[in-house]
């Protein structure tokens, strides 16, 4: 014991001396104190103990990799063997945990190459010891997951913000005082042949609307225009270079936009003289971004840039910010010059800061930046007006695009201080921002690239907000961040937008929104050429209209009393999958949400999860056309837990979301005829209604206790999405419903074997229990039968064949008589109209597209997006007799015993569960069940669970 203790005096005493070489002495000098058989029970446990005084001391100096080390070598030997009874094995099992979570409680031991290994070890006994954690272990790891979470999310933030700061930073080239008397931009761009190119000012003025045009929309053809226009004329050489180059840099190819500025910085005509700090700080950052070697040659551009501009009457040039953003860099990525390099930096921003200057938002996060920059050098950075300071950037001026980059950097800074709070409050203005930045785009392109770019907000903004006790805006983000294009379509058609102008003796005002709604939702579709004037006059008329009611109809809104209002049947329950962990909360009245921490779900689990099914998923392309034998169930009657050797990997997954916590929501939290479900982020891209653990066929206690065995289950991409659904549905209540069944048993393009035998059988018994107008099933249905019968029915029925990619989303299919019909031809073709209820009977229909799983695009939502009130869809390939069962008795519940869809369903699925060969007999007589007499064929979720239900 003296040895060791002093080994451990003597390894604290180098550190405290600064010497590593003697520390390193030290520690290896207590290796060698260690017994000769020193794995064995006893002389284990006395060197574990005298290892936790050594881990104590590397952890408080941040000497990690021997500590690493040595822990790793020991998890082979942790005995966690009755733990609940041997009080010395309970203990060293607690006390290597503790020495783990010790050494990752540290920054530095983020990125270290064993950093996984050492946590796969602890995760490994801490599981194994579970029931005898200490409350301090827990808290421990909930520490080093936001920890962790943080880190990465800043990571994420400042990759997103690299992607952008390239265009972002460009100096403008309508810098104030370029020219006297030039028109400010005004975001439009007029008529290219109505310019006089002579006219100075005004060809600027064109120049920045057409590259904002360029970089916020993906919009090139004014730009493109101009640029032809002045080569053709000969006009300004200098602003010919200048334009090519930030062309060639929305392209991406930077050496050409460095070659094309090198050449045009030295132009001589007025104009080009005007704009040479525009070009000169344009080729340094281009420069820089280039190649991280060329950041000094960067800044030399930047600096020439600066000379060329400055006067002894004018200190502020164009090529200001550029310099201030790559010396900033430079100190970043070098102590070298950091210090003379960030004072420089405030004192060019602070110039461009004065209020006469009238600073934009870029502008104020470049003095965040540096003012950030300079209090950590100082080594007294006051976090608490750093993040004052920031909360007041928020209010400058600027396009939506701006503030949303500013927002971006406001979290990065936020989450770097390790302060839930800042986190929070940051996420809440960048959920927001994001969204509407999304929202503000016509061009695809752009609307797609902000989204992926957000597409992690939402779910941490949610987190970090509950963290911090603040539930309902918690639900405001994630509300806000989800589904952000689905909603932007759902807000313009908004029915109530015509009320309140037809109310407020408006009706010309309302024919004209109208109007200017459908000319941008068709030239949408077609990709028209003329689409940026169709959506200037959208923006336009939608201006007029929040004059007169007081709402922006473009705008995205949501608020909390909203929300609650869609709780009248069930609750509302919100799932998110941040970075440090999972959570739900739960809307059940106006009260404040219920939080329900699920830390064993977050983003990396989910992630690993998704694979799973997605791997234990049949790719086929069509209902599958025999599944005699399951492989969950090796035998009908006997049960093989999920779990075991053989089971597939979907059904795996399901239980694991099930015992992850969604067991707690269902159970304890979420209660109601119906229970909606709202998604976010990776968890939209999981069966959550199907998660369960199977039990004894028959045995209510134990049989698949499941998220659907309590309360009918449905999903909503968010409220404001459920309530045009329920508005649609309650307009569609009184009139009669008509009904369009077809059936495709041999799609185009499937071979002999994909023969779908019962499809006919099942348009036929639902046209039977059909208690609408009266119908027949079309059978071997085409596309051009199907499009042209659409449009007079309310609720369609399509069994077929059906394919999903969800890598390639708009590829999906469905497979009619005479061709492949793709998801994106849907949504072009099929108009708008209220309509109450589609049955996708085909496989994967329910699956969402991978790159943009907040957006939920798929089948479901390009459905309620042309005005479907309810979707039932599946979420894997799908038994095409157990199908027709379950279609055949959600019928009968529906039409004939009048329960509302979701429940039909719910019930449906509940019955096919527990059929016995019996029931399903005297369902379809003439159909022979699979199975023996008493057996339940249909038990396996894989037959019942895939279908889900999307909307009201």
């Amino acid at each position: 014991m003296a040895e060791a203790a002093r080994d451990v005096w003597a390894y604290k005493d180098a550190h405290l001396r600064g010497s590593p070489a003697e520390a390193h002495r030290a520690w290896t000098a207590h290796r060698q104190t260690r017994p000769r058989q020193w794995q064995s029970t006893g002389d284990f446990n006395l060197w574990l103990g005298r290892l936790e005084d050594l881990v104590r001391v590397a952890s408080a100096f941040d000497d990690l990799d021997l500590a690493i080390e040595d822990l790793l070598s020991c998890h082979p030997f942790i005995d966690t063997r009755n733990v609940d009874e041997d009080n010395l094995t309970r203990t060293m099992a607690r006390a290597y945990v503790s020495m783990c979570l010790m050494v990752l409680k540290r920054e530095s031991s983020i990125g270290h190459p064993q950093e996984n290994a050492l946590f796969a070890a602890l995760r490994d006994v801490a599981d194994r010891i579970s029931g005898v954690l200490l409350p301090a272990h827990n808290a421990a790891f909930r520490k080093i997951a936001e920890m962790r979470a943080l880190h990465h999310t800043r990571a994420a933030l400042g990759r997103n913000r690299s992607a952008s700061v390239l265009v972002a930073g460009m100096p403008a080239v309508l810098a104030p005082r370029v020219l006297r008397g030039g028109p400010a931009p005004t975001g439009d761009v007029p008529d290219l042949a109505t310019v006089a190119l002579s006219d100075e000012g005004r060809v600027l003025a064109v120049a920045e609307a057409a590259l904002a045009m360029a970089e916020t929309h993906d919009d090139t053809a004014p730009l493109d225009q101009l640029i032809d226009r002045l080569d053709l004329t000969g006009s300004s050489r200098g602003l010919l270079s200048l334009l090519r180059g930030r062309r060639h840099v929305l392209n991406g190819n930077l050496r050409a936009a460095v070659v094309e500025l090198t050449s045009g910085w030295q132009a001589q005509d007025r104009l080009s003289r005007a704009l040479r700090p525009q070009i000169l700080a344009t080729l340094g950052l281009v420069a820089a971004a280039s190649h991280p070697h060329r950041l000094d040659e960067g800044i030399r551009w930047c600096r020439s840039g600066r000379a060329a501009g400055s006067r002894w009457w004018r200190r502020a040039t164009a090529a200001d910010a550029a310099l201030a953003r790559l010396l900033l860099r430079r100190a970043a990525s070098s102590g070298a010059a950091s210090a003379g390099d960030i004072r420089e930096a405030v004192r060019l921003v602070r110039g461009r800061c004065r209020p006469w200057r009238r600073p934009d938002a870029d502008d104020r996060l470049l003095l965040q930046e540096a003012l950030s920059a300079r209090d950590a050098l100082a080594g007294v950075p006051n976090d608490e007006r750093r993040h004052r300071a920031w909360r007041e950037s928020m209010d400058a001026t600027g396009t939506i695009a701006a503030r949303a980059r500013l927002a971006v950097a406001w979290a990065e800074w936020a989450v770097g201080t390790g302060d839930a709070g800042y986190a929070a409050e940051a996420y809440q203005y960048l959920v927001d921002l994001a969204s509407q930045d999304a929202v503000t785009r016509y061009g695809a392109r752009a609307k797609q690239r902000v989204l992926a770019a957000a597409q992690e907000y939402a779910e941490e903004a949610g987190y970090w907000l509950a963290r911090t006790g603040r539930y309902r805006e918690a639900v405001l983000a994630l509300e806000t961040g989800r589904a952000v294009g689905l909603t932007e379509v759902i807000g313009r058609d908004d029915a109530a937008v015509l009320q309140r102008l037809g109310a407020a003796g408006r009706a010309d005002l309302a024919e004209e929104y109208r109007h200017a709604v459908e000319d941008f939702d068709d030239r949408t579709r077609l990709s028209s050429p003329d689409l940026r004037q169709s959506w200037s006059h959208l923006r336009d008329v939608a201006g007029r209209v929040a004059e007169v009611t007081g709402t922006d109809p473009l705008a995205l809104f949501a608020d909390y009393d909203t929300i609650t209002a869609e709780t009248e049947d069930g609750a509302l329950v919100y799932l998110g999958a941040a970075k440090a962990g999972g959570y739900a909360l739960v809307v059940a009245a106006r009260h404040d949400p219920q939080y329900v921490d699920l830390p064993e779900l977050d983003r990396a689990t989910v992630t690993e999860l998704v694979r799973d099914v997605a791997a234990g998923t049949p790719t086929a392309s069509g209902r599958t056309v025999s599944l005699s034998t399951s492989p969950l169930l090796p035998g009908l009657r006997d049960i093989e837990p999920l779990g075991a050797t053989g089971v597939d990997r979907t059904a795996a997954a399901l239980r694991t979301l099930w015992e992850a916590g969604l067991m707690n929501v269902v159970l304890w939290s979420a209660r109601g005829r119906v229970v909606t479900l709202v998604p976010v982020g990776l968890l939209s891209l999981l069966p959550l209604h199907a998660a369960g653990m199977p039990g004894i066929p028959g045995d209510e206690d134990t049989e698949w206790r499941h998220v659907g065995q309590f309360s009918a289950i449905r999903y909503a991409p968010n409220v404001r999405s459920l309530r045009r659904c329920r508005s649609t549905a309650r307009q569609l209540a009184g009139p009669e419903q008509t009904l369009l069944a077809i059936d495709v048993p041999d799609g185009h393009g499937t071979s002999l074997g994909e023969h779908l035998r019962y499809v006919g059988r099942e348009t036929a018994e639902i046209t039977r229990r059909w208690n609408g107008r009266p119908t027949s099933p079309r059978h071997g249905c085409t596309w051009a039968e199907f499009q042209a019968a659409a449009d007079r029915h309310t609720v369609w029925h399509i069994a077929c064949h059906g394919s999903v990619d969800p890598d390639s989303i708009m590829d999906s299919r469905l497979y009619f008589a005479d061709r492949q019909v793709t998801l994106e031809e849907l949504r072009r073709t099929l108009k708008p109209s209220r309509r109450r209820l589609a049955v996708l009977s085909a496989c994967q229909t329910n699956r969402s597209g991978s790159a943009l799983p907040n957006e939920t695009v798929g089948l479901p939502s390009a459905l309620i997006q042309i005005g479907f009130a309810g979707v039932i869809a599946t979420a894997w390939s799908v038994d095409d007799l157990a199908t027709t069962y379950l279609m055949v008795t959600f019928y009968r519940l529906w039409c004939q015993e009048g329960c509302e869809p979701a429940e039909a369903l719910s019930r449906a699925q509940r019955w096919l569960r527990t059929a016995t060969r019996t029931d399903l007999a005297a369902l379809l007589p003439d159909v022979e069940p699979p199975g023996r007499a008493d057996d339940r064929p249909y038990v396996d979720p894989r037959y019942w669970a895939a279908f889900a239900y999307t909307g009201a």
